[in-house]
């Protein structure tokens, strides 16, 4: 083995270690400026035509020399990192917020009883479909209906009394017109026949009350829909206060969810929405926000928005708990990576000369592979999804990104491609 190879094959080795120190410092380039200086002049001093004694005594000896270099490389980081890598590929990303709800019928109501009295007979069940208008239950209509009968013969009785009056009044004025009777006495047929009219009203207005009271011993449906939530039994005491049955139109929903008002400006009436529920959760149901609250509630500082969703074939029913993650931006062939490979570091940075212009900046970071170095590189995000972000700047398309192993790593480290 001649000088000149053990020569460069040691400088090879002094150099690798070097160009793989993390931030070296003036201390530490001596050092291995110092080995070197001793191994060249170890070199030098070797024979050529040195024996294998001789080569062996050489080699202990710079192996005795590089023994604390070996040391303070494992200690600063100079070993040759593991990583794995991925290129950096352009595609498809979606930015969504999400928000939690409870699905409704689209509309849904709920019915009360409007009479206080026995029901006599229910109609549907839990379940059942409903036109509207159709019958659900029956109260016991007894007082409402002879409390009709007695209003009905007052009206009778009103109507007469009008009826008489006008024959009066007739045969009045033409007497008054004449001049038959004074001016006293057709005051008091006028005055009659307004009191007659006006207890004719109120007995109209009497009956009509009766009339609609007899109705709400009829609970009808209000809305076509599926009957849910009933809450009596024949024999029970309908109260106006407790309500009847619920009802529901399931082909189409909605969710009401209220919306923080930082997310607010990113909402917009027409924006995608994506829906699951447990009893499908590997299912993602599709819907659009239709409606936003002008206002926002002071006491919550968020407002309320409302997401339908198209339901044709019946899965998903009024009252199941729902995530909906509603789509605030999309973009097409754009440069991604994944959020595990980036470092995010936060600054306060001044934009003026008061400390009220002082903000939190934050700037993202992820190491790149160049010629077996792994090389930090500042980059701009974009939109980002749960996992990945956009890169606005700072990499190229087929870049290695550093997936795993980055924890280990600084700047100008050495390293080693696993997967």
């Amino acid at each position: 083995m001649s000088k000149k190879t053990i020569i460069f094959s040691l400088l090879i080795i002094v150099f690798l270690v070097s160009c793989g120190a993390r931030g070296d410092k003036s201390a530490q380039s001596d050092n291995y400026k110092k080995t070197l200086v001793e191994i060249k002049a170890l070199t030098e001093a070797l024979p050529d035509s040195a024996n294998n004694i001789e080569a062996r005594r050489y080699l202990a000896r710079v192996q005795k020399l590089l023994r604390p270099v070996s040391n303070n490389a494992k200690k600063n980081g100079l070993t040759i990192v593991p990583v794995n890598v991925r290129p950096v590929e352009a595609g498809n990303i979606v930015e969504k917020i999400q928000y939690l709800g409870d699905i409704e019928g689209n509309p849904s109501v709920v019915v009360y009883p409007k009479l206080t009295d026995i029901i006599t007979d229910i109609h549907v069940e839990n379940g059942d479909y409903v036109h509207k208008n159709d019958v659900l239950a029956n109260i016991n209509d007894a007082t409402v209906r002879a409390s009709k009968r007695q209003v009905e013969a007052a009206y009778l009785s009103a109507k007469s009394q009008v009826a008489n009056v006008n024959v009066e009044y007739e045969r009045m004025k033409i007497l008054f017109d004449e001049n038959a009777i004074s001016r006293s006495n057709w005051d008091q047929i006028v005055t009659q026949r307004e009191v007659a009219e006006a207890g004719l009203k109120q007995a109209e207005a009497a009956l009509e009350i009766a009339s609609t009271q007899l109705k709400y011993a009829t609970i009808t449906a209000p809305i076509s829909g599926y009957v849910s939530n009933t809450m009596y039994e024949p024999g029970d005491m309908a109260t106006p206060q407790k309500p009847f049955a619920s009802i529901h139109k399931i082909k189409t929903l909605k969710i009401d969810v209220n919306v923080t008002e930082s997310d607010l400006g990113k909402i917009a009436i027409g924006k995608r929405c994506e829906v699951s529920v447990s009893a499908y959760p590997d299912e993602i149901f599709e819907g659009n926000v239709i409606n936003i609250s002008p206002v926002i509630n002071p006491m919550t500082r968020t407002a309320e928005i409302e997401v339908q969703i198209d339901n044709a074939d019946m899965r998903l029913k009024p009252g199941m708990f729902a995530r909906v993650s509603i789509v605030t931006h999309e973009r097409d062939n754009v440069l991604i990576i994944d959020k595990a490979a980036t470092s995010k570091q936060t600054v306060l940075k001044r934009f003026g000369d008061s400390l009220r212009d002082d903000k939190v900046v934050e700037t993202y970071s992820c190491y790149i592979v160049r010629e077996g170095i792994a090389l930090q590189v500042p980059i701009q995000i974009g939109i980002q999804s749960k996992t990945q972000y956009e890169v606005v700047n700072g990499l190229l398309q087929g870049d290695l990104v550093v997936v795993m192993g980055q924890n280990n790593l600084a700047d100008s480290t050495l390293i080693e491609i696993v997967k």
